[in-house]
């Protein structure tokens, strides 16, 4: 596998970056999760219209990460979102929260749920799909990764797609310009150092 592929792979986990969580000042959590989900539905519906307009046979990696998408912004995302301010008393909703404050009620409750499910997703039942043209065993290396993302914890996946989402524009940059790729984060470099093993025991 080049190593452009996996920068693609791991874009379908950076798309949930686009849904980190930010409080505006002033705001109260009522407020901040009614925003949260208005943009969630802003990018559905985007991401909806690039999956409608995709051809699956010709890119298939491509187009099973704009499922992933779609699946963690018109679902996942604001299903956890709208079960969280269920379970807030009138009072809490009422309060004004600090950026720090809603980022860290989210990420638990929300972001950090919706990046696992995308990661497992990766590498679940569709994944001999997904990578139907890639140059590997395909089935070994599914198997390998689902085994590796199934051990990782639901923070540990969020803390790799939000690595992944400020190295990738970095590295893709550096490749258009022809320089080599920047250093890796220390956990984004582990995950791709995991990517390749499991991508070299197809030979074995």
């Amino acid at each position: 596998m080049k190593r452009r592929d996996v920068r693609r792979i791991l874009l379908a986990a950076c798309v949930l970056i686009g849904a980190e969580a930010h409080a505006g000042s002033g705001n109260t959590l009522g407020d901040e999760l009614r925003i949260f989900s208005e943009e969630m539905a802003t990018q559905c519906s985007s991401v909806k219209e690039q999956l409608e307009s995709f051809r699956m046979r010709a890119d298939p990696l491509t187009g099973y990460n704009l499922k992933d998408a779609v699946q963690s912004l018109c679902v996942c995302l604001p299903g956890k979102a709208a079960a969280l301010n269920a379970s807030l008393s009138p009072d809490e909703l009422a309060r004004e929260i600090s950026d720090e404050d809603f980022l860290r009620l989210m990420s638990p409750a929300v972001t950090d749920k919706c990046a696992a499910e995308q990661m497992r997703s990766m590498y679940g039942e569709e994944c001999p799909k997904r990578f139907r043209k890639a140059q590997l065993d395909v089935p070994k290396y599914c198997s390998c990764m689902n085994e590796l993302v199934s051990g990782y914890s639901e923070e540990t996946a969020a803390a790799i797609a939000s690595a992944a989402a400020g190295y990738l524009p970095l590295a893709a940059e550096a490749e258009q310009k022809g320089e080599p790729a920047p250093p890796r984060p220390p956990i984004l470099e582990e995950y791709f150092q995991a990517d390749q093993q499991c991508k070299d025991r197809k030979t074995r």
